[in-house]
């Protein structure tokens, strides 16, 4: 018999259902929301289908690989369709969905957070008169993708806070609670971060 909780909902088996019908593809947000709350699994595959690809990329800030930002994206859409009834429209459905998988992959590297955060930043040295300013970096013709792989060449802590402030838009205090840090330390590990990064592209492709 197994022990896994009933619950629980499978990503794989709303993958198994038909493609939605059309009306499906042309229902309001507010409409595909309430047929998910009322546990319509077409309707949940139509908003995986809408959010993955974008939700796979917000994973992938923080996770260290593609592997775990499966994981984490996994992870984050049962938590969205077990919690779909809290989702009260005061912001669009892609913000709430965006919120929930950066909170999961935070909670997921929290014990890495914890034990590495301030020795993996804090160990990396960076002279300010290495690089150019990191404003300057991007107005060379650097393409996103190049920025988006070397961000992930950076340590978990730097990549955490550079990606939480400047991509997700939080604010240092929101960092500071999030990661258990001071304020003061997610804005001089920002700058480190940013050093870092522009440091990593100035030399693979300035």
């Amino acid at each position: 018999m197994s022990s896994k909780p009933e619950h629980i909902i499978n990503i794989e088996d709303i993958g198994a259902f038909l493609q939605p019908k059309e009306f499906l593809l042309n229902n309001s947000e507010h409409e595909l929301v309430a047929a998910c709350k009322a546990g319509q699994k077409v309707a949940q595959r139509r908003v995986y289908e809408l959010f993955a690809g974008k939700m796979l990329n917000v994973c992938r800030r923080y996770a260290k690989d593609v592997e775990q930002a499966q994981d984490f994206m996994h992870d984050g859409f049962i938590k969205v369709f077990l919690n779909i009834d809290k989702f009260r429209e005061q912001s669009s459905l892609e913000t709430w969905i965006t919120r929930i998988m950066i909170n999961n992959s935070i909670s997921a590297i929290k014990k890495e957070v914890r034990r590495g955060i301030k020795v993996s930043m804090d160990d990396v040295q960076v002279r300010d008169g290495d690089v150019k300013d990191f404003e300057l970096i991007e107005k060379q013709p650097i393409t996103a993708k190049q920025v988006f792989e070397k961000l992930n060449e950076l340590p978990l802590g730097y990549r955490t806070v550079l990606s939480l402030y400047v991509l997700d838009g939080y604010t240092h205090k929101e960092i500071g609670d999030k990661l258990g840090i001071s304020e003061g330390t997610s804005k001089s590990q920002l700058a480190k971060a940013k050093r870092l990064l522009a440091k990593l592209l100035t030399e693979a492709y300035l």
